[in-house]
């Protein structure tokens, strides 16, 4: 046992009041207490007086009966927030961000209070005028109502034990404390008048060895070698680590991966949770837990919904049923996500998700639900989520948590300790802390309730339970009072420590300077810095400061205040991490290559033409998409999607084209009677895609029929009334084509026959095409193809893609004959048809029929290797690159 421990142990021991900076010491000391006890063979033993300083306060406040005059946490700030939007509502302050500068305003005022001090108006700013009036306002309400906050509470117990209302300790030790502050001095100052003993209390460093630096090369290198170091030590029995981060809030979620990949990588394994080597002394925002932000989103359901929600909603484990429903609220995500819609309204939700009746056969027969529980739990969040009656923030905290056990929260499945003691948190700390808001809120509405937990749940920190390990990792502060028998600080460049200079806004900086205020000015941070580095000096025998020589493009100094210090050789054990132990201990894998799928047997596939376009594009995309039906979700996008404009506009113009029939028809219409023929198909479109009112109405589907307006205008004027006299013989013509072994299902868009009687088979297309992909050595574009070699009626011919966008109508393709269609070339002047010796058209079907059929014959036997013809083609817009690794093992072959 160190002297230091020694010392308190006795002194507690004793029947001393001993009083630290923070809680963390303070458990730190009784479990220290607990073990001495133990050691020396008692079996019971009375509890020592060990308490942080504002815990005492609060058991004092409590024995003098005043705890209802508590004015701190949440209500604290919530009252300077209203404080300041009471003054500030209708002005340019008003944009000011209230959060922040309520907090602010609340240091400043508990800085007044503790040094006992009082503003001057006639030497303030702007600004320190506008904060005297929310100040004065600040204490009359604490007047009016008889609340006490944090300095004047001091001042009560100061007075109390004076008066004998407390009894005085006759011994306190002070302990973890880098400065006393005001409120410690009158503390200190009152107990000495009683009669009392008071002692701070410090780590003795009387047999701390010279620390060493050590630079690294960057932050990430830095937590990889503290880590590795920390590692080391364990391995050689190590039982008390320390590692002290300076900027921990920043680096928090960095620090545990890697800790935890080096230290325990065993943890992602291990079934007990709360086993664990090292602990770290910041938690992570109670928001931040599953339970608490499922909590939350459930409480968030409103009359409309995002996808997002209700899609977290579908997924999430923490609502009724989430386990019983699971395959079917996966469908039915999947199902909601077709419609490619941002938003919906929640009882178009329930309508969908819940069981009814629907007519059959002239019987009424029950149809089942998507998801029939999931409907029932929507239905009573909706409930509950209507209305805008107003009420208290604690009868809203009531209603909030009895909304959630209705809904069958957090869920059916066993709950793990870690999300135990989160819901625990949510009854024990956040509820309460919503509660806590009536003492300064007036009734609000549900919203504003919900806004106000959300926000609470945002700032109380959730510190999961667990006996604390042999390697601590902790903040600069919290490591006030602790030894360590080996000790890293990392974290130490130049702006650390000593850190700038942030004096209160609100209050004038001379005052603060000379009051030697906290971070009040640069000698008062430097005066701080050293005695933060003296107290980590003496916190071990053997301290390593670091600090990272470079952050991205910066390069970087040490502390001034250590950067004398010698070099330090720290041993670091090697990395452990699963992924370097992998690399380091290969195992050796059988190796199979799987190119085959089992064969079809079915002659026909769902799919369409898309089926042998993904064949020729790459036969394992074919294979996935088309057998394995592996899709990726439908994403809803601002507006309106491209297939929905593709698909109005395919809509569209078969309209246009039922009434008109030919080119002779279209010609012979006026402008004003071709512009009524656009403007009605363009409107049958619309009504034939949006059966909602409200949908069709919306600004969007406005904006999106005079686009579409303007576009067909122009695609017929540069197109279509400029080609070779044509009538219109076939609409999406709908037939089922038999492509060697396989049947596949076409739709072709449009069939003309001009005025010689050739037939043209046109393909609308709103995106770019390109020519060349439909004539090639690997058929890329295989579906006019299709269309021309299975024409039933008669040999098309001609083939084109009728490019229909603004700016660039045109048709692309491929004809018997060059004056066919306006500059598609025939087979004879065609560059790709050339290069493959094909001067005929009939030579060109012939070549397009056994490319189709080989395709064809491939996807019906199973080939399904990874061959992708290129990457622009197959692979820069494919949504399967996950599942076929072509990028891992295109890097696997240049390694080689």
């Amino acid at each position: 046992m160190t002297p230091f421990l020694e010392k308190i142990i006795s002194a507690a021991a004793e029947g001393a009041l001993v009083l630290t900076s923070n809680k963390r010491l303070s458990r730190h000391l009784q479990a220290a207490y607990d073990r001495q006890m133990q050691a020396l063979g008692k079996k019971v033993w009375p509890t020592p007086q060990i308490f942080s300083l504002d815990a005492w306060f609060d058991r004092m406040i409590a024995e003098l009966d005043e705890s209802w005059r508590m004015l701190q946490g949440p209500p604290l700030k919530r009252l300077w927030e209203q404080i300041i939007e009471a003054d500030s509502s209708g002005s340019e302050k008003e944009l000011l961000q209230l959060s922040a500068t309520a907090e602010k305003a609340r240091q400043a005022a508990q800085l007044l209070s503790e040094y006992g001090l009082f503003l001057e108006s006639s030497s303030l700013t702007e600004d320190q005028r506008v904060f005297s009036k929310w100040h004065q306002r600040y204490k009359e309400i604490c007047v009016e109502q008889g609340w006490l906050d944090r300095p004047a509470l001091t001042d009560l117990v100061c007075d109390a034990l004076q008066t004998d209302k407390l009894s005085c300790p006759k011994r306190l030790l002070l302990t973890g404390f880098d400065q006393l502050s005001p409120m410690l001095l009158k503390l200190r100052q009152r107990i000495e008048a009683c009669g009392g003993v008071v002692e701070e209390i410090h780590v003795d460093n009387s047999s701390a060895s010279l620390p060493g630096l050590y630079p690294a090369n960057d932050p990430q290198h830095e937590m990889q070698q503290a880590a590795c170091w920390a590692r080391g030590l364990l391995e050689q029995g190590a039982e008390s680590i320390g590692v002290v981060v300076t900027d921990l809030q920043a680096r928090r979620s960095s620090i545990e991966r890697i800790f935890r990949d080096q230290i325990d990588p065993e943890a992602v394994l291990r079934l007990n949770e709360e086993e664990t080597i090292f602990s770290l002394s910041l938690g992570a925002p109670l928001i931040e837990q599953g339970p608490i932000y499922a909590a939350l989103e459930i409480l968030a359901v409103d009359w409309q919904l995002t996808l997002d929600q209700v899609s977290f909603l579908l997924r999430t484990p923490y609502l009724h049923a989430s386990l019983s429903e699971s395959d079917m609220r996966a469908t039915f995500d999947s199902q909601l996500r077709s419609f490619r819609q941002q938003s919906f309204r929640s009882k178009s939700i329930i309508e969908l998700a819940a069981p009814k009746e629907v007519e059959k056969n002239d019987n009424v027969a029950p149809r089942k639900g998507m998801a029939p529980h999931f409907a029932v739990c929507l239905n009573r969040l909706v409930e509950q989520a209507a209305g805008g009656k107003r009420k208290m923030p604690g009868e809203w905290a009531t209603q909030f948590d009895d909304t959630l056990i209705e809904v069958g929260w957090p869920g059916e499945r066993s709950l793990a300790s870690s999300e135990y003691q989160m819901i625990k948190a949510w009854r024990d700390k956040l509820l309460p802390a919503l509660a806590s808001l009536d003492a300064v809120s007036p009734p609000v509405k549900r919203s504003v309730a919900l806004s106000m937990l959300r926000r609470l749940a945002a700032e109380i920190e959730f510190q999961l339970e667990a006996p604390t390990g042999p390697v601590q990792v902790v903040g600069l502060l919290e490591s006030a009072g602790l030894e360590f028998d080996h000790l890293w600080v990392m974290g130490m460049i130049e702006d650390a420590l000593p850190s700038p200079a942030r004096p209160n806004p609100f209050l004038p900086i001379a005052l603060q300077v000379a009051e030697q205020m906290p971070h009040a000015s640069a000698e008062r941070e430097l005066h701080f810095a050293r005695q933060v580095v003296a107290r980590l000096k003496a916190a071990s025998p053997a301290t390593i400061f670091s600090y990272a020589k470079r952050a991205g493009d910066c390069d970087l100094r040490p502390s001034p205040l250590i950067h004398d210090l010698p070099a330090a050789e720290p041993a670091f054990a090697p990395a452990s991490d699963l992924r370097t132990q992998m690399l380091a201990h290969p195992v050796s894998l059988d190796e199979l290559s799987d190119t085959y799928g089992p064969a079809l047997t079915a002659e026909r596939a769902e799919g369409g033409t898309s089926i042998l376009k993904d064949q020729a594009l790459c036969p394992f995309r074919a294979f996935a998409r088309h057998r394995l039906q592996a899709y990726r979700f439908d994403e809803a996008q601002p507006g309106l999607d491209a297939m929905t404009r593709g698909n109005l506009l395919h809509k569209a113009l078969e309209f246009f084209w039922t009434e008109v029939k030919d080119q002779r028809t279209l010609n012979a219409l006026s402008d004003r009677e071709r512009s009524e023929q656009i403007v009605k198909a363009v409107e049958l479109s619309l009504d034939h895609s949006f059966a909602d009112p409200r949908e069709r109405q919306s600004a969007l589907v406005e904006i999106e029929q005079s686009r579409l307006q303007r576009l067909i205008d122009e695609w017929l004027s540069n197109v279509e009334q400029v080609r070779s006299p044509f009538e219109i013989i076939k609409l999406e013509d709908d037939r089922v084509e038999q492509i060697g072994p396989l049947q596949i299902r076409t739709i072709i868009d449009r069939i003309d026959r001009l005025e010689d009687g050739s037939l043209v088979i046109l393909d609308y297309k709103t995106g770019s095409v390109e020519a060349e992909l439909l004539v090639g050595e690997r058929l890329l574009e295989p579906q006019l193809p299709i269309y021309a070699i299975s024409n039933s009626e008669a040999e098309a011919d001609g083939i084109a893609f009728a490019q229909v966008r603004r700016g660039s109508c045109k048709l692309i393709g491929v004809a018997r004959e060059s004056s066919l269609l306006p500059k598609v070339d025939g087979v004879e002047k065609h560059k790709k048809a050339q290069a493959l010796d094909l001067s005929s058209w009939d030579e060109l079907l012939q070549h397009w029929r056994q490319q189709l059929e080989a395709v064809a014959a491939d996807f019906v036997a199973g080939v399904a290797m990874v061959d992708p013809v290129d990457y622009k083609h197959a692979c820069q817009y494919c949504d399967l690159t996950g599942l076929c690794r072509v990028a891992e093992a295109e890097v696997s072959g240049e390694e080689e």
